[in-house]
C-alpha cells in the first residue's frame, strides 16, 4: 500500500505522489531488466553468511543506487529512507519495489528509526540496505549509522558494489550513474565484516576505515571489469573528500564501548 505522507502537501503535491512513484518504479524495474548480469563476484560467501546469520546489513554507495533497486527487490530488505517531501517521493518507489522501510533522517527523527531497524533486524530473517555516504556525502565517506546497527543487532556487514560496462554518469556530487540499457552488468558480493558489541571508539574507527577501503576496492574492481576508468572515486574524478571522523560516535569517549551514538 502506497505510504501516506505525514507531511503537508499541497494539491500538485499529493497529485505527483499519487503519479510519479508508480511511473518512476516502472521505468526502473524495466530499465534494469534490459541490463545482463554476466558475472557475480563471490557470491556464494555472501548468500552464506546471510542464511548463517539469519540476516545482514548490506552497504554500497549512494552512486550505486539504481541497479540495486532491482537486484535487491526480492531480498526482504528494509531502507531508512528520510522524511522529508523528497523521502516521500523514494519511499513510495522502494514500496513498489519490493522494499520496506523505516523513516528517518539525521535531522527528522533518525534515532527513532534506527532504532526501528535494529529492533526489526533482531526479530531474524531481515536485512537492512544502507547506502552509507547518502543522502548528500561526502561522497564514499561511510557514515556510522551502519557500525551502530551491526554492532547492536550482531548481523555481519556486507559490502555490495556493481559496475555497468556503459553508463551514464550525472554530474552529482557523487557522480551518481545509471546503467545504458542493455548494457552488460558485473555485481560483486563482498566478505562479511563483523562489528563486536561493545565496540571501543578505536574498534569503531578501525571498522570505518576497513569498510570504506573495501567498498572502494570493489568499486575499482566493477568499474574495470571491462578496460574502463574509475567513476566517482575521490582524488581520481572527484575532490578527495574530507575523512576527518564526526564527533559524538560513543556516549563516552572514554569508555571501553558502552555504545555508539549514531551520526548519519
Amino acid at each position: 500500500m502506497p505510504y501516506r505522507s505525514p507531511n503537508h502537501l499541497n494539491f500538485w503535491e499529493k497529485l505527483m505522489l499519487k503519479t510519479f512513484p508508480p511511473l518512476i518504479a516502472f521505468l526502473i524495474r524495466n530499465w534494469c531488466r534490459t541490463c545482463r548480469v554476466v558475472a557475480r563476484i563471490n557470491e556464494e560467501n555472501e548468500r552464506n553468511a546471510v542464511i548463517a546469520c539469519n540476516g545482514a546489513v548490506y552497504v554500497s554507495w549512494h552512486q550505486r543506487m539504481f541497479y540495486f533497486f532491482k537486484d535487491f527487490g526480492n531480498r526482504n530488505i528494509i531502507m531508512m529512507i528520510s522524511r522529508s517531501k523528497d523521502g516521500d517521493y523514494a519511499n513510495d518507489v522502494a514500496l513498489r519495489l519490493g522494499f520496506s522501510s523505516v523513516r528517518g533522517s539525521k535531522g527528522k527523527g533518525g534515532h527513532k528509526a534506527m532504532y526501528k531497524l535494529i529492533e526489526k533486524l533482531n526479530e531474524g530473517g531481515r536485512t537492512a540496505g544502507i547506502m552509507v555516504d547518502g543522502p548528500k556525502g561526502p561522497p564514499r565517506v561511510l557514515k556510522m549509522g551502519a557500525i551502530k546497527i551491526a554492532e547492536d543487532t550482531g548481523k555481519p556487514i556486507i559490502p555490495m558494489m556493481y559496475g555497468a560496462e556503459h553508463r551514464i554518469v550525472l554530474k552529482s556530487w557523487d557522480r551518481y550513474f545509471l546503467p545504458v540499457p542493455f548494457t552488460r552488468i558485473v555485481v560483486y558480493h563482498g566478505n562479511p565484516i563483523f562489528v563486536p558489541r561493545g565496540a571501543t571508539r578505536e574498534e569503531a574507527r578501525r571498522i570505518r576505515l576497513e569498510v570504506e577501503r573495501v567498498l572502494n576496492e570493489m568499486a575499482d574492481v566493477c568499474d574495470t571489469f571491462w578496460g574502463g576508468n574509475p567513476v566517482g572515486k575521490p582524488g581520481y574524478d572527484l575532490v578527495a573528500a574530507d575523512t576527518r571522523e564526526e564527533i559524538g560516535y560513543f556516549s563516552n569517549p572514554s569508555s571501553s564501548g558502552e555504545g555508539l551514538i549514531n551520526n548519519s
